[in-house]
């Protein structure tokens, strides 16, 4: 079980010390916010693969920024969530843009 952290401090040493390179940190901060990062991109996506493929890309976004994400005001959570949730609007916004291009290629012909 993951004991959640609410203090902003505490988050905030965490995203320091992930900015800093450390995998540990990365870790505890992906298990306190996988599962509602995974609810939000699966409410904006439509298949498994969609939603597999911006947890990824949120993740991997969360990674190689975490020195300017841990930059920002607010608490870290509130800021991941928050990326989460455009991300997840991207990949849907782009996913439905392949449809309808899918769509008017088969239109035409």
């Amino acid at each position: 079980m993951v004991t959640p952290l609410t203090g902003v401090s505490d988050q905030q040493k965490l995203m320091r010390s992930m900015a800093s390179g450390s995998q540990a940190a990365f870790g505890l901060i992906y298990d306190q916010l996988s599962v509602p990062t995974f609810a939000i991109c699966n409410h904006y996506l439509k298949s498994p693969a969609a939603v597999d493929e911006a947890m990824c890309g949120l993740w991997l976004y969360v990674w190689r920024n975490a020195a300017m994400l841990s930059g920002l005001g607010g608490s870290p959570w509130s800021i991941i969530i928050g990326t989460a949730e455009r991300h997840a609007a991207y990949h849907a916004q782009t996913e439905r843009l392949a449809r309808e291009a899918d769509i008017s290629v088969v239109a035409r012909r």
